[in-house]
């Protein structure tokens, strides 16, 4: 399995012009029939003279156009589709109950950074960090606070989690989450030294990640109706 043909920059081409893109953020494919899933305000950046795709460059190396399904009314979450992506393995969802604070999580993403004319726009991006908090403000419903931010272009990449298997010697990696940016950035007073004559602050800047839980997801799967090919990893599964 190549991580980047499952999960892919997402940009938009001009109509009338498919020599020229622009990387919009990321996504991900969730099945064998080309479901993908990405952020509400990726798609939305979409122009009415462009079309939307998927571009593969692990081990496919091609661009898959990509139609809306359905976008989510609640959460920044859009579901589209393209053809068959090609791929064999996936991996499985997992609900909330393996996932609590402290939880070691990670991102495999992209991030936007333009280096020249004959250089792709984007490049990879890999963050790994914990879950901090459970948001419990209206404006981040059902979201996991991450110890890590959320870059410009990572927007629409899977939170992944890995379990141990009582038994088995390796892991269980899973989708926990989907991320969609970061909270607003706060200077929080490091130390402080201070003497008879002088007083110094060493400050630093704390920037939460946000990504929906995966009870959000699955809120939208269930919206569309359509018969999924995908597990869901839960405590149920191992009673």
């Amino acid at each position: 399995m190549y991580v980047e043909d499952i999960i892919v920059p997402i940009i938009s081409v001009p109509k009338n012009n498919d020599k020229v893109f622009k990387f919009l953020g990321s996504g991900f494919f969730i099945d064998r029939d080309g479901y993908l899933l990405t952020c509400r305000h990726v798609t939305d950046s979409l122009g009415k003279d462009e079309k939307l795709f998927a571009y593969q460059f692990g081990g496919k190396k091609r661009e898959l156009e990509l139609n809306i399904v359905k976008s989510s009314s609640k959460y920044d979450i859009c579901l589209c589709q393209s053809s068959c992506p090609d791929i064999d393995v996936f991996w499985p969802f997992t609900d909330e109950t393996f996932i609590n604070l402290g939880s070691d999580v990670e991102v495999y993403s992209y991030v936007y950074e333009p280096i020249g004319a004959d250089e792709l726009p984007f490049r990879q991006r890999y963050m790994k960090g914990h879950v901090s908090g459970l948001s419990r403000e209206k404006s981040y419903p059902d979201s996991f606070e991450l110890s890590f931010p959320i870059l410009f272009g990572m927007s629409g990449s899977p939170l992944v989690a890995h379990f141990p298997i009582q038994g088995e010697t390796k892991r269980k990696t899973c989708i926990a989450g989907i991320v969609y940016g970061s909270r607003e950035s706060q200077v929080v007073h490091h130390t402080i030294v201070e003497s008879d004559d002088f007083e110094e602050r060493v400050s630093k800047i704390v920037e939460l990640g946000l990504s929906y839980q995966p009870s959000a997801i699955f809120s939208l799967l269930r919206e569309t109706g359509i018969d999924f090919d995908i597990d869901v990893f839960s405590e149920k599964n191992l009673e």
